[in-house]
């Protein structure tokens, strides 16, 4: 009984047993069927970037990877070296649901985690994701916090708290446009000035989101900034009392001579009806001339957009949009507009007029309803849009490009203008506006000398 207890296992038991320890090793070495947590996040937004970024198909995977490990590097503070030199030490194949040309960062966040394991992991996926988008050109895209997607919800509803200021990154440099007697532009702050510094803190390697999460904060406190100016040697630092923000978008005047002006600062849900109201106004005093000024306009909502044009054009569109898979929408011009007759027109633009605002600066120009006066716009012309994702963040992606009614390219390319009048540092530094002064003349040189 005893030999037959300690016998040897039959052959086909025997391997069984060694097939049974052989599937367990194999399982043990395969990675486990999805990822988990913050580094989800980075998948799910590389998946948003491939399915909707408008200029999808040239994608620059390597570029994307790049920026998003170079990223996490920065935002922990790690040195690049010898970490690079260790990605391909990681072992084992990545989760099923690791994007194929994200392996590398996938092998970054192993590594992280090996080396680093203090490091908080919501601060590297962040970073990632934030890295990505910084690899897009363009620099339109962000990556907002749920925080401050609900503040640019708040900021197209029209209010919402911080130093009231639009703010830009064009050529890799953070550029500041005040609003109309806002805390910026009361504590000294001017269009073009660029932030280097916010509270001491750089702002050279931040996102545009993650620069104005900083800047912005509640009334009442205090944010002190560092910013370069053109004209000046040294930078310039600034104390701005931060104040409850009520983003009025449009502002008028009459000035000599019958001629009118307003100002728009971007477009909200509510500019169609405040130009409404001050064409109205306008009329009234027997308007002869309009000068429309966009001038460090950033933009914002298209559709009001659309609507402010169609005040000043009787028919046919005021853009179409193409998408990455070719499919043309177009954006008819609405009637009834109140000032679409013979009333001569310029439109004031400059370097820091963007997006919606070269849209109308490109519509108005087409049609020839007015004469462009200013400088080369920014050159944003696409179509973003907010796409949530399940931690509540979203990102802002370019979905699709705009193109004047006659065809041309916004994107990349800007709206020239017309009559070409530059701002001189003289100018800046003495406070006279040529440009504005400008359009003035030559509406003034059109109509009646005698009105």
């Amino acid at each position: 009984m005893i030999s037959k207890l300690v016998q040897k296992p039959s052959v086909p038991g025997f391997l069984f047993v060694v097939s049974l320890v052989a599937l367990l090793a194999f399982l043990a070495c395969q990675p486990k069927s999805s990822t988990s947590g913050e580094v989800g996040l980075v998948w799910e937004a590389w998946g948003v970037i491939k399915d909707s970024y408008v200029e999808g198909q040239t994608l620059d995977s390597k570029k994307v990877v790049g920026n998003a490990i170079a990223k996490m590097l920065g935002a922990s503070g790690k040195p690049a070296y010898p970490f690079l030199t260790e990605l391909e030490s990681v072992r084992g194949r990545p989760p099923r649901d690791v994007p194929k040309e994200l392996t590398d960062v996938w092998r970054s966040w192993v590594l992280f985690r090996e080396k680093w394991p203090d490091v908080e992991l919501r601060l590297l996926a962040e970073a990632a994701v934030q890295g990505m988008l910084e690899a897009l050109s363009g620099g339109s895209a962000a990556h907002l916090t749920p925080e401050a997607y609900d503040r640019a919800q708040e900021r197209l509803r029209g209010t919402y708290q911080g130093i009231g200021a639009f703010a830009v990154i064009q050529d890799g440099k953070l550029l500041l446009s005040p609003m109309e007697d806002s805390p910026a532009q009361k504590a000294g702050l001017k269009a073009g000035d660029v932030i280097l510094e916010v509270n001491g803190e750089p702002v050279a390697a931040k996102g545009l989101e993650e620069s104005v999460d900083l800047v912005r904060g509640p009334a009442g406190t205090k944010v002190t900034l560092l910013v370069e100016r053109a004209g000046e040697e040294k930078p310039l630092e600034f104390d701005v009392i931060r104040g409850d923000i009520d983003t009025v978008s449009v502002s008028r005047r009459l000035l000599p001579g019958a001629i009118g002006y307003i100002y728009i600062s971007d477009f909200r849900e509510n500019t169609p009806d405040k130009i409404l109201d001050v064409l109205e106004e306008l009329k009234q005093v027997d308007t002869l001339a309009l000068i429309l000024d966009l001038r460090d306009n950033p933009g914002g909502s298209i559709e009001a957009a659309r609507k402010v044009a169609s005040q000043f054009l009787s028919e046919g569109l005021f853009m179409y949009e193409i998408d990455r898979e070719g499919n043309r929408r177009d954006w008819p011009i609405e009637q009834g507009g109140i000032a679409i007759k013979e009333l001569p027109m310029v439109v004031v633009v400059n370097e820091l007029t963007s997006s919606a605002a070269e849209a109308v600066a490109g519509a108005l120009q087409d049609t020839q309803r007015a004469k462009i006066l200013g400088t080369r716009t920014f050159g944003k012309g696409s179509a973003n849009a907010f796409m949530v994702l399940s931690d509540g963040s979203a990102i802002y992606i370019p979905v699709s490009h705009w193109y004047t009614p006659l065809g041309r390219l916004i994107q990349g390319a800007a709206i020239a203008p017309d009559i070409e009048v530059f701002l001189t540092a003289q100018d800046r530094l003495s406070e006279r506006d040529s440009q504005l002064q400008e359009a003035y003349n030559y509406l003034d040189n059109l109509l009646p000398r005698f009105r």
